[in-house]
């Protein structure tokens, strides 16, 4: 009994720690907001994440222009705490300082929402918040 006890437990540590991720680069349809100092707002349709296993993040937000952050990434304890991120460019005015969540959905993979809270050199705040389409059910 005890052996299957440890067999169960050591199976399901190696499936946890399949989940953590190590990098990712992935794109989502959805709806969102990017607000600049709540005088300039923009409806995003999509955004683009890349994660590098360097700890690098590349974001871009598509609206009626096309807007990036760049920053730096990490996993939380658990995959539903999200991953955080760290903004240091980019975002509108550039050279943005920030933080942010992107959650991610239950295949690991693909973008449920993100939010972001960033001011910008010039003293400008700018906030994203973005939930992804659900996907099309399978007919």
């Amino acid at each position: 009994m005890l052996a299957l006890v440890t067999v169960i437990a050591l199976l399901l540590s190696v499936v946890a720690g399949a989940q953590k991720i190590t990098s990712l680069n992935t794109t989502a349809k959805g709806q969102g907001t990017i607000v600049v100092s709540d005088i300039d707002k923009h409806k995003i349709s999509s955004v683009m994440v890349i994660l590098k296993e360097n700890g690098e993040a590349d974001l871009t937000f598509y609206a009626d222009l096309q807007l990036s952050a760049q920053g730096t990434w990490s996993a939380a304890q658990s995959p539903a705490q999200g991953i955080n991120l760290k903004i240091t460019g980019g975002v509108v005015g550039g050279n943005a300082n920030g933080t942010g969540k992107l959650y991610l959905r239950k295949d690991g993979k693909s973008i449920d929402k993100l939010n972001i809270k960033a001011t910008s050199a010039d003293g400008s705040k700018t906030t994203v918040d973005f939930v992804a389409d659900k996907k099309p059910k399978a007919q």
